[in-house]
C-alpha cells in the first residue's frame, strides 16, 4: 500500500512541477509555439514525466532499505540502491528531470523517514548534483572517439590508483597486526590510548597513521569501531570500487574487439560504464564536499575539514563505482528500448 500512496503522491508533484517549468519556457520562449504546441509534444512530455514519477517512487521505496556489504564487515559501508533509479532521469530526459528527482527524493524521503532536521540546503545540493548528472551525461554523450579513449584511459588510471592505495592500506594494516586478512573488526583494534602512542612513536606503517588520523577525532567509546570502520572503506572499499571499475573497463575491451571482429557494433558496457561513473563520481565528489562544508559550518563539528570529509569522500566513491556498475548493467538490457522510445 505504501508503495502505491508513495507512487500517487510523487506522481502528481512532479508531473505538476515539471510541467509548470515547461510551459513557462515555452510562452517566454514563443506565445505562437504555445498556443500551437501539438498533442504528440503534450503525450511525449507527460510520458517522461510519468517514467520519471516511477523512478522518484522505486527510489522512495528504497530509501527504507540498506545493506551492510558482508564482506566489510560490522563496521563497514551501509549500501542503498536509490541512486541507481534517481540517475535514470537525468540519463534519458536531461539535468532539470534529473535534478528535481533528486531534490524529491532527499525532500519526500525526509518526511516519508524523518532523520535529524530538516534543512533545505540539502535539498538544493540534491538538485545541484542530479542536474550535474544530467548535464555531464550530455557532455560525454556527445564526445568523440579521441575523447572517449581519452575519457577510458584516465578512468583506467584512477581505478588502479584506487586498487593500489586500498591494497597499500590492507598490507599496512595486516603488518602492524591491525587486520587479520581483508577485513577490520572492532576488536582487534586496540583502545584509543594504546593506538595514539603506537601512531605518535610511528611503529605503525604510513597508511596506517592515515587510518588512524581519520579516526583522531573520534572518542574512547566509539574509536575502535570508526577506525574498523575508516580502515574497512581506505583498505577493502577501495579495492572493490578500483577492482570493479578495472573489470568492467577490461570486459568492455575484450567485448569490443570481439564485436568489431564481428562486424557488429564495437560500443560495450565499458562505453556505458565509464560515461555513467564520470557523472556520478564528479556529481557525488561535488555534493558531498559542500554537503561537509555545510555540516561542519551547521552543528560546530570541530574536526578538521580534510579528516571529515575524507571518510566521506572514500564512501561516496566506492558507492558511485557499485551504483554506476548496476546503471550501466540495467542501461545496457534496456538500450533498445530507450532508442526506439526516442529517449536517447
Amino acid at each position: 500500500m505504501l508503495p502505491l500512496i508513495v507512487f500517487v503522491i510523487d506522481s502528481l508533484l512532479l508531473c505538476v512541477l515539471i510541467n509548470m517549468i515547461m510551459q513557462l519556457r515555452l510562452l517566454r520562449k514563443d506565445p505562437e509555439a504555445y498556443r500551437s504546441e501539438g498533442r504528440k509534444d503534450v503525450k511525449k512530455r507527460t510520458e517522461k514525466m510519468i517514467i520519471t514519477a516511477m523512478m522518484l517512487a522505486f527510489a522512495l521505496v528504497l530509501k527504507y532499505f540498506s545493506i551492510s556489504l558482508p564482506l566489510m564487515g560490522s563496521n563497514g559501508l551501509r549500501m542503498g540502491f536509490a541512486g541507481i533509479f534517481t540517475a535514470f532521469p537525468a540519463i534519458l530526459f536531461g539535468p532539470l528531470y534529473g535534478g528535481i528527482t533528486s531534490a524529491l527524493t532527499d525532500l519526500l524521503g525526509f518526511f516519508m523517514k524523518p532523520s535529524g532536521d530538516y534543512n533545505f540546503l540539502f535539498t538544493l545540493m540534491g538538485f545541484v548534483g542530479g542536474f550535474l548528472k544530467g548535464l555531464i551525461w550530455l557532455l560525454v554523450r556527445k564526445a568523440g572517439k579521441n575523447a572517449a579513449r581519452a575519457g577510458k584511459s584516465i578512468l583506467g588510471a584512477v581505478m588502479c590508483v584506487f586498487l593500489a592505495f586500498g591494497l597499500s592500506v590492507t598490507i599496512s594494516l595486516n603488518r602492524d597486526g591491525l587486520v587479520h586478512g581483508l577485513i577490520a573488526h572492532a576488536d582487534d583494534i586496540p583502545e584509543k590510548a594504546v593506538m595514539t602512542e603506537m601512531l605518535e612513536k610511528e611503529e605503525t606503517g604510513l597508511p596506517t597513521r592515515f587510518v588512524g588520523m581519520l579516526t583522531s577525532t573520534k572518542g574512547e567509546k566509539s574509536y575502535r569501531s570508526s577506525f574498523a570502520s575508516n580502515a574497512n572503506l581506505s583498505g577493502t572499499g577501495m579495492m572493490i570500487a578500483g577492482t570493479l571499475g578495472i573489470i568492467a573497463l577490461a570486459a568492455g575491451i575484450i567485448i569490443a574487439a570481439v564485436n568489431k571482429k564481428k562486424g557488429k557494433d564495437p560500443k560495450g558496457i565499458s562505453d556505458v560504464f565509464t560515461k555513467i561513473l564520470l557523472c556520478m563520481l564528479i556529481s557525488g565528489i561535488i555534493v558531498t564536499t559542500v554537503n561537509s562544508k555545510i555540516l561542519i559550518e551547521l552543528y560546530g563539528i570541530k574536526a578538521p575539514f580534510l579528516v571529515y570529509w575524507l571518510p566521506r569522500l572514500a564512501e561516496e566513491i566506492i558507492i558511485c563505482t557499485l551504483h554506476a556498475y548496476v546503471t550501466a548493467l540495467i542501461y545496457k538490457s534496456m538500450e533498445k528500448l530507450f532508442r526506439a522510445r526516442g529517449y536517447i
